[in-house]
């Protein structure tokens, strides 16, 4: 009887897994999300400055590319914070 469900809770788990990295975009070169930068972006980085909110990843990345095509910074990372894209540039 443990087979079963040990073997549905082992799917479930890797369902969830999967969401979690295809919603956060796991693997795209713009997108930075480490502890420490994530744990500082409310205050902003050292060096860095938060430039936006965001409610998706998109919505950061598009402010992002918007401003190294008009020359506002040479880089930017989109940072996952407390359920918002925080746009971190270079301070």
């Amino acid at each position: 009887m443990h087979g079963p469900t040990r073997t549905a809770a082992t799917v479930a788990a890797g369902v969830v897994m999967a969401l979690a990295l295809a919603l956060t975009g796991a693997g795209a070169a713009a997108t930075i999300a480490t502890a420490s930068a994530a744990a500082a972006s409310e205050t902003g980085a050292q060096g860095w400055d938060v430039s936006g909110s965001f409610d998706t990843r998109q919505e950061c990345v598009t402010a992002g590319d918007a401003g190294l095509a008009d020359g506002s910074w040479a880089q930017y990372r989109c940072v996952l914070f407390e359920a918002r894209w925080d746009l971190m540039t270079p301070a």
